[in-house]
């Protein structure tokens, strides 16, 4: 009772922040302009500028409501409720610019586009905070369901890598069991590289009871790859004799990596995988592509010569790295990239996991920490090899071990950016996700959220 009502005063709070931080987008908008001195010179008094802030950030909140920002569910990074801040955020300001028109009010274009801008960043970057800070996890462990997942194979890791990544579920994963004598003290990570966030293997059946006394858990989720009904009512049933709280996860969800509906043929459910089609924004992208593209060439040439540069000042070779990497439909192409590493390394071992790394040169170090790197990429994007945003542009050889499920990514062009920058995984989920999801309000919150990361140097 006491953790259902922490949470409920925290997601009252969610909505408050959202409106303050609103109110302080428009106003700081506003003083940018006077500062810059721009436009038509159009100023107001703060007794007309505040009303109308309060009152515009009260419509966002209320339309960000609409659109199910706040709603007490969770998906994979947050995604589905970033993108709907997105969709809120750009519709409120769409009514305020037709409201402005028709009204002939007479306010400045600039404060209206530098508050859309910083509204919907300093909104996202509240979000990001919430989910990525770690003393405000942390806080939020405490009064989270306390679950045991029970078997640490494929599908059980799965589970826990889903909840890790969905933190508005309220469950706080403590650990594994498993009946498999090798998989003792085993440990799975949330992300492909060793880290803090991880949990392990603390016994199997037999210890349930012990763990009971230890964790205080409040329920155990039957994870089982390949289980057998018997099995599964068996286990299920020794759980119920030892008065333990279980729930049972189906063997289906690479099936729902699909795009699938579920139907009922009397009371029982069918599973049908829906028509893949293209989506007709995937065709729309592309122009949205060439145009950023041929915009981001035009700003960027001089930082292009500048990085390049110093990439010849700081070592040997060329200033520009080629690889070979898969694009949609299995096609192998070249991508460009401004070398980070000593020229010689081998591009096709292991990818540096640590800025210490000793095949990174110094400028590299840089180029990786703000992602700078990634630049000449813009010129893939011009070709129509890549796009801004989508699956990770994998390497041929990885690509050579893909199951049939993996093989879905390669169905969308890749990305310079994508979900796989946001939280570098272990393996395809998020890519499959965003093959699922494609949509240009999920492309400009990705975007957002990269420009966001690149800013803090992540």
């Amino acid at each position: 009772m006491m953790k259902r009502t922490v949470y409920r005063l925290i997601f009252l709070v969610y909505p408050l922040v959202d409106f303050a931080i609103l109110v302080f987008a428009i106003m700081f908008s506003y003083k940018l302009y006077w500062i810059m001195d721009i436009g038509k010179h159009v100023y107001y008094q703060n007794v007309q500028i505040v009303p109308i802030s309060l009152i515009f950030a009260s419509i966002t909140v209320i339309i960000m409501q609409i659109f199910k920002v706040y709603k007490n569910e969770s998906s994979l990074l947050n995604m589905e409720e970033i993108k709907n801040v997105v969709k809120g955020i750009s519709l409120s300001f769409l009514l305020l610019g037709v409201i402005l028109v028709f009204g002939q009010i007479n306010i400045s274009r600039y404060v209206l586009l530098f508050s859309y801008i910083f509204s919907l960043t300093f909104v996202v970057a509240e979000k990001m905070v919430f989910y990525h800070i770690s003393p405000f996890s942390k806080f939020l462990k405490g009064f989270q369901k306390k679950v045991l997942i029970y078997g640490a194979g494929e599908l059980g890791r799965a589970l826990f890598r889903e909840i890790a990544n969905s933190p508005k579920l309220r469950i706080n994963p403590i650990g594994f069991i498993d009946d498999d004598p090798n998989k003792r003290n085993y440990v799975c990570y949330q992300s492909g590289f060793n880290s803090t966030d991880c949990i392990r293997v603390l016994g199997n059946r037999e210890d349930i009871e012990r763990l009971k006394k230890v964790y205080d858990f409040d329920e155990i989720y039957v994870a089982i790859s390949n289980i057998n009904n018997d099995k599964l009512i068996e286990i299920l049933d020794y759980l119920k004799a030892k008065n333990v709280k279980a729930s049972f996860v189906p063997n289906l969800y690479k099936v729902f990596m699909h795009k699938v509906r579920i139907d009922k043929v009397g009371e029982i459910p069918v599973v049908k995988e829906e028509e893949d089609f293209e989506p007709f924004y995937l065709s729309f992208k592309r122009y949205l592509d060439i145009i950023l593209a041929v915009i981001a060439l035009i700003l960027l040439w001089p930082v292009f010569l500048i990085i390049a540069l110093a990439i010849k000042l700081d070592s040997k070779g060329p200033a520009i790295f080629i690889h070979d990497r898969v694009g949609k439909g299995g096609i192998i192409f070249k991508l460009f990239k401004f070398r980070t590493m000593y020229n010689g390394t081998n591009p096709y071992t292991v990818n540096p996991t640590d800025q210490n790394d000793s095949r990174i040169t110094r400028v590299g170090r840089f180029l990786r920490k703000t992602s700078l790197d990634e630049i000449p990429q813009v010129i893939n994007v011009l070709k129509g090899e890549m796009s801004f945003v989508g699956p990770r542009p994998e390497m041929p050889f990885i690509v050579e071990q893909y199951k049939e499920i993996h093989k879905e990514r390669l169905k969308v062009v890749p990305g310079i950016t994508g979900l796989w920058q946001l939280s570098i995984h272990e393996n395809m989920d998020y890519d499959l996700y965003y093959k699922k999801n494609v949509s240009f309000f999920l492309d400009v919150a990705i975007l957002i959220e990269t420009l966001i990361f690149a800013f803090k140097g992540i």
